[in-house]
C-alpha cells in the first residue's frame, strides 16, 4: 500500500448516462471521462443507491443505506418522516479521514443539508444550502464581477412552463432554483461564465491550496450539472448537431404493464411537457444542449485534472468520478427530469477510479457496485479499517484484482419517491431486475433481452422462479440491513402481494 493518498471525490449532478451512448447507432462519450476512465477501472453496471440527489449524496457522505442515515427524500422536504440535516453524532467520512492525519475540504453542490453545510462538520470550502442557486451567490457574483462577466443570462429555447420566454434572453437572478429549471437553450457570454466552470476554479484553486500543506488532503469537487437547465455555453453549445441524433429506443414507449408511478412521471410531475409528447425533432434540440452541457462538464474535470497533473501530485491522488444519479430524459414515452421511477435510466451512474500508485493495470469491471461504494473506498485507501455500521464497500479488491476479487454477486438499491410517497427496493441479481414498490405494482426485467425494460415480465408464467428467488434475497437483505422503514413491504412480500 502506497502512502496515504491524496482523495480527490468528484460528483456530478443527475447525469443523462444509460442508453444515451449507443456504440453503432449514436455515440455520444465524454472525450475527459474516457480518457480517465481508461487509465484506471471503469465499472460498467455502477447504479446509484438511491436515484434522488439527497438521498444518494448523503449516503456517499456516510457510507449508509438512506433508511439509516435518515435523509431518505430531498433535504427540502421537512417532515417527521425525512430528515433536513444529518443527525447529531453522524460520522461523516471526512471524520475518520481527519482522525487519520487528512486535511478535508469541499466545494459545490452540497444538498445534504437544510441548515447544516460541510463547514459545520469540519469541512473546509464552499457551498450553499439546500440545491443552492449558483448564478445569485455571493462567490459567484464576485468571481463574475474580477471576469467582467456581468449577470448569467440564457437564450431560452424551449420552456416547459414558460413557453412564453422562448426565443427570448432571461437573466437567470430568482430566489428559487426551480423557477429556470426546466429549459434548455444556450448561456450567453464566454464558458467561464457557466457554473460548471465557475466550480471547476473554486475547486482547481482549493486543490491548489490544499497541495502545498504538507499533510493528506481530501476534496470533493460537487458539480450543479449537467442537471437541467441545459444552458450550456458555447462552443459546447452546438457540438452536437440535433439532427444526428437518432430516436430513443423507448421514446414512445405507451407503458404498457407498468405500476401507476410510471404514469405519475409522465402525466403529472411535468405534465407541461405533454405538447413534445411524439415530437422527436423537439426532442433532438433538447438533448442536443444537455449533451452540450455535459460535454462542458467533462472540460471543466477534465481541467482539474490537468491541475494534478501540474502541480506533480496524481500518481499518488486517487480520484474516484461519479455521479449521485441518471436522467429520464426522452425516454418512456418522452419523460423530463425524474420520478418515482427506478428506471435504468435514472438508476445507472458512470463510476470510474484513478490511482496510478495504488491501481496499476486499467481495467473495466461488470460486477455490480453502487455509487454509495466510493465511501468505503476512500477509507480504505486512506489505511482506515471499516468502521461499524458501514453498508459501502470498498471497490480496491476489484480495482487491483478484478475478476479474482471476491464480491456480492446482488445489489439493492433503495427509493421512497420524489413528489409521491412510493417506497421501493431494487434487486439486481445475474440478468434480471427486480423492483418492489409498497402499495404499487411490482416490475421484472431481464436487462440482458431487454435492455430498455419495455416488457414487464413480474406476471409472466415462465419467470414465476425467477421472481420468487429474487423476492426471497430481498426479503433477507430488508432482515440483514434492519431496513425499518422497509418492513411493510417485506411482510406484503412473504403474503405474496
Amino acid at each position: 500500500m502506497p502512502d496515504q493518498p491524496n482523495i480527490l471525490l468528484i460528483i456530478t449532478d443527475h447525469q443523462a448516462f444509460y442508453g444515451h451512448d449507443r456504440p453503432g447507432v449514436f455515440d455520444f462519450k465524454w472525450p475527459r471521462f474516457e480518457q480517465f476512465a481508461a487509465a484506471g477501472t471503469r465499472f460498467d453496471r455502477a447504479y446509484s443507491v438511491c436515484p434522488i440527489c439527497t438521498p444518494a449524496r448523503a449516503s456517499m457522505m456516510t457510507g449508509q443505506y438512506p433508511s439509516k442515515h435518515g435523509l431518505v427524500w430531498n433535504c427540502e422536504r421537512e417532515d417527521n418522516q425525512n430528515l433536513s440535516d444529518f443527525r447529531p453524532g453522524q460520522e461523516l467520512y471526512s471524520h475518520h479521514l481527519s482522525k487519520a492525519g487528512y486535511r478535508n475540504a469541499y466545494v459545490g453542490k452540497w444538498h445534504c443539508g437544510h441548515t447544516r453545510l460541510p463547514q459545520d462538520y469540519g469541512i473546509e470550502g464552499w457551498s450553499l444550502p439546500d440545491y443552492g442557486k449558483v448564478y445569485m451567490s455571493d462567490a459567484y457574483r464576485e468571481y463574475a464581477k474580477h471576469r467582467g462577466l456581468g449577470e448569467a443570462r440564457a437564450l431560452i429555447e424551449h420552456h416547459m412552463e414558460m413557453p412564453q420566454w422562448e426565443g427570448t434572453e432571461v437573466v437567470l437572478h430568482h430566489p428559487s432554483p426551480w423557477r429556470f429549471m426546466n429549459g434548455s437553450g444556450v448561456l450567453q457570454g464566454p464558458p467561464e461564465a457557466h457554473e460548471e466552470q465557475f466550480v471547476a476554479h473554486l475547486a482547481t484553486e482549493k486543490m491548489r491550496e490544499l497541495a502545498g500543506s504538507g499533510q493528506p488532503w481530501s476534496l470533493v469537487a460537487s458539480f450543479w450539472g449537467p442537471h437541467q437547465p441545459f444552458y450550456p455555453s458555447e462552443p459546447f453549445a452546438s457540438r452536437i448537431d440535433p439532427r444526428s441524433i437518432p430516436e430513443y429506443p423507448s421514446f414512445r414507449d405507451d407503458l404498457s404493464g407498468r405500476p401507476l408511478r410510471h404514469f405519475y412521471h409522465r402525466d403529472f410531475h411535468h405534465w407541461d411537457a405533454r405538447r413534445w409528447r411524439g415530437n422527436w425533432p423537439v426532442w433532438q434540440e433538447i438533448l442536443a444542449r444537455g449533451y452540450g452541457q455535459a460535454l462542458q462538464l467533462d472540460a471543466a474535470v477534465g481541467g482539474m485534472l490537468d491541475s494534478l497533473t501540474d502541480l506533480g501530485i496524481a500518481d499518488n491522488t486517487l480520484v474516484i468520478w461519479v455521479a449521485d444519479h441518471g436522467d429520464a430524459s426522452a425516454s418512456h414515452g418522452g419523460l423530463w427530469d425524474k420520478g418515482s421511477t427506478m428506471t435504468e435510466e435514472v438508476v445507472r451512474v458512470p463510476l470510474a477510479v484513478r490511482w496510478p500508485k495504488g491501481i496499476t493495470s486499467p481495467r473495466q469491471i461488470d460486477r455490480l457496485v453502487s455509487n454509495m461504494d466510493v465511501t468505503a473506498t476512500l477509507l480504505e485507501a486512506a489505511g482506515i479499517p471499516a468502521p461499524a455500521g458501514l453498508d459501502s464497500r470498498s471497490l480496491l479488491p476489484l480495482c487491483q484484482s478484478g475478476p479474482a476479487a471476491e464480491w456480492p454477486d446482488q445489489l439493492v438499491c433503495e427509493h421512497n419517491g420524489h413528489g409521491e410517497d412510493i417506497l421501493q427496493r431494487m434487486l439486481l441479481h445475474g440478468p434480471y431486475k427486480y423492483v418492489a414498490a409498497l402499495e404499487d405494482g411490482d416490475e421484472l426485467y431481464n436487462l440482458e433481452q431487454d435492455p430498455f425494460e419495455l416488457c414487464n415480465l413480474v406476471d409472466s408464467p415462465a419467470h414465476r422462479d425467477v421472481k420468487a428467488d429474487l423476492r426471497n434475497r430481498l426479503m433477507a437483505h430488508i432482515q440483514k440491513t434492519r431496513d425499518t422503514r422497509a418492513q411493510r413491504l417485506a411482510y406484503s412480500l412473504r403474503l405474496g402481494f
